[in-house]
């Protein structure tokens, strides 16, 4: 029987000692993995692992460590109350590295949660290695979760003619039904959401801009919101709505934007404290 309880409290102890090391690479793999939306963007993998496997070894290790490190404090119980005696014994006579473990873990708890150095760098650096996979424009989806939409719906959204749509895919011989998602469209080719849409980005629709229309703020949000208007350049905004180009500058300049013809709107955007909304709003809604 003794030997049964030793065999256990051996299993216990190896299968912690695994399971921190299958969380200690896990954790460093999802440190570094691209942010989600260019994951599923691009079908991202290592080792033959997506993102969310990954996430999901790391969140049962996770559980099993946690079940197997209560048991290892269940089956070591006794050593751990006799330690806990002597400490009261001796009047919580407490060591000074319990103390100071004890005190820098709370200080690291409330760095993480205020973003402080040096918590703040660790977090720097988990923002630049995710942003150092977006290499081009390409890689960067249209919106969030764009691979879950139909082709109808994306083609809507981004205002792409869906007939040319169709005909391209049809052309480049990708096999697809227009209710079906990106993302399973990609997977019945075996390509990525990304080159799906590479394929229909192309053709556009028909300009949106209506010359005699009466914009307002909530119109322009409905209309162009999610729609990646901050990965365009000044000009393919105007091409958008169906401004010319100088025209266009020229709004802009009223409303003290100043830009040229290839600068990128988000750039812009972010360097006069507004969002590329704001700048629409300032070339469809001008300053009476």
């Amino acid at each position: 029987m003794k030997r049964n309880k030793q065999s256990v409290r051996s299993f216990i102890a190896f299968l912690v000692t695994w399971a921190f090391v299958v969380l200690t690479v896990t954790g460093i793999i999802l440190y570094i993995v691209p942010q989600g939306r260019i994951a599923y963007w691009t079908h991202w993998s290592l080792a033959g692992l997506g993102k969310e496997q990954w996430g999901w070894v790391h969140m049962m290790f996770g559980g099993i460590f946690i079940v197997t490190g209560s048991l290892h404090l269940y089956y070591n119980w006794k050593p751990f109350k006799k330690y806990l005696a002597e400490r009261i014994s001796g009047k919580l006579n407490l060591s000074r590295e319990f103390v100071a473990s004890l005190l820098l873990t709370v200080i690291v708890v409330g760095l993480s949660i205020y973003n402080l150095p040096p918590a703040s760098w660790v977090f720097a650096l988990n923002d630049k290695i995710k942003g150092s996979w977006v290499t081009s424009p390409e890689l960067e989806p249209p919106f969030g979760h764009a691979e879950e939409i139909s082709l109808r719906g994306i083609a809507k959204r981004m205002r792409l003619d869906l007939k040319s749509a169709k005909a391209e895919l049809k052309k480049n011989g990708i096999n697809f039904d227009p209710k079906d998602s990106l993302d399973t469209i990609a997977r019945n080719n075996n390509i990525t959401p990304m080159i799906v849409y590479s394929y229909i980005n192309k053709h556009k629709a028909k300009v949106v801009h209506v010359e005699n229309k009466v914009w307002t703020r909530e119109d322009i949000e409905a209309e162009f919101s999610g729609t990646g208007l901050g990965r365009k350049s000044i000009a393919e905004l105007c091409e958008v709505v169906g401004v010319e180009l100088n025209t266009c500058l020229k709004l802009l300049k009223n409303g003290a934007i100043s830009a040229n013809a290839g600068d990128g709107v988000r750039n812009i955007a972010t360097s006069h404290n507004r969002n590329p909304i704001d700048l629409l709003e300032l070339i469809l809604i001008p300053a009476q």
